[in-house]
């Protein structure tokens, strides 16, 4: 199980430079949905051969709506910052202050008073976020579009976690999941029927239009829907598409809940600490993104903050 557990925080490393590289096919949107669309695919053999139930228990009904909404702004917010800065530490910034938030966030509804771990923890991942943004190097930086972006994807994952934890108290979690991905899809799917020639972003001047046609330095993509002109994407799309869902959300979403299972909540927890050195280490490697000090020692930190909280609390 631990061999599982690694291979899937590879999973959800790996997902930032693939999320990047899906982004020269689609927009945010539409890749997030063909994502998504995927993964529902796919947990719902899981939830038959594990005889998990289908029904939504009516007291957990809002709670299940409500993360499916969540994971759909989570979804797009995650594609829409890929442009504007490095993908490795887009993963690093929600991967890592993600949790501290909804540690923060849990102890508020639950109105319970913080431990002196948990305070030292909070304080800790504070000054980690101040690194993350580039607080120090230049003020001016935690305003720019790429972290205004990624910090709101953390706040809006760490409201997820508290929907999803609320959820789970009636319903399976892997089921939660398929209905997440439901929602997902539905609500980001009509951008399938926005015009292909919006792909990969801002097309710069080079751009031509003719006769329904998009002219980009001598290369003819087609306008029209998206989805008239799936078939038509190279088989790298589909394989970094297949990836994306199946590799890096069911498998690794699959195995972490069955380790939570097994291992238990604090030792399963650690191995959730080595997303975002994936990550990082896969930026690296397909993207040639090389780290910089700021977010290594803001991830340390953070890092840290997330032991203290989630590990050393629990423990005592």
């Amino acid at each position: 199980m631990r061999i599982l557990l690694v291979l899937a925080m590879m999973g959800w490393g790996l997902v930032w430079p693939l999320s990047k590289m899906l982004l020269e096919f689609g927009s945010p949107a539409q890749i997030a949905s063909l994502r998504y669309l995927l993964v529902l695919v796919c947990f719902v053999p899981l939830m038959w051969l594990w005889k998990i139930p289908f029904a939504v228990p009516r007291a957990v009904l809002l709670p299940t709506l409500i993360t499916g909404v969540l994971n759909a702004l989570y979804s797009y917010l995650m594609y829409a910052g890929m442009p504007y800065g490095d993908s490795g530490n887009a993963g690093v910034i929600t991967e890592v202050l993600s949790p501290i938030i909804a540690a923060f966030l849990w102890s508020v509804y639950k109105r319970e008073s913080l431990s002196k771990s948990a305070k030292i923890g909070l304080m800790l991942g504070l000054l980690a976020g101040a690194f993350l943004v580039d607080v120090f190097g230049s003020w001016r930086s935690m305003f720019s579009a790429f972290y205004v972006i990624y910090v709101l994807a953390s706040l809006d994952w760490a409201a997820l976690m508290i929907s999803s934890r609320l959820a789970t108290e009636k319903i399976n979690a892997i089921a939660l999941n398929f209905y997440t991905s439901v929602m997902t899809f539905v609500l980001l799917c009509p951008a399938l029927f926005a015009d292909s020639s919006g792909l990969g972003g801002d097309f710069g001047s080079g751009v031509v239009i003719e006769s329904g046609v998009v002219i980009e330095s001598g290369v003819v993509i087609e306008s029209g829907a998206f989805i008239t002109s799936l078939w038509d994407k190279p088989l790298v799309f589909f394989a970094l598409l297949v990836v994306a869902a199946v590799f890096c959300t069911v498998f690794a979403t699959t195995i972490f809940y069955k380790a939570l299972f097994v291992l238990g909540v604090v030792e399963g927890g650690i191995y959730a600490l080595l997303a975002p050195v994936f990550a990082l280490g896969f930026a690296y490697l397909l993207l040639d993104e090389v780290p910089r000090w700021h977010t290594i020692v803001g991830g340390v930190l953070a890092v840290g903050s997330i032991y203290i909280i989630n590990i050393l609390g629990k423990k005592h």
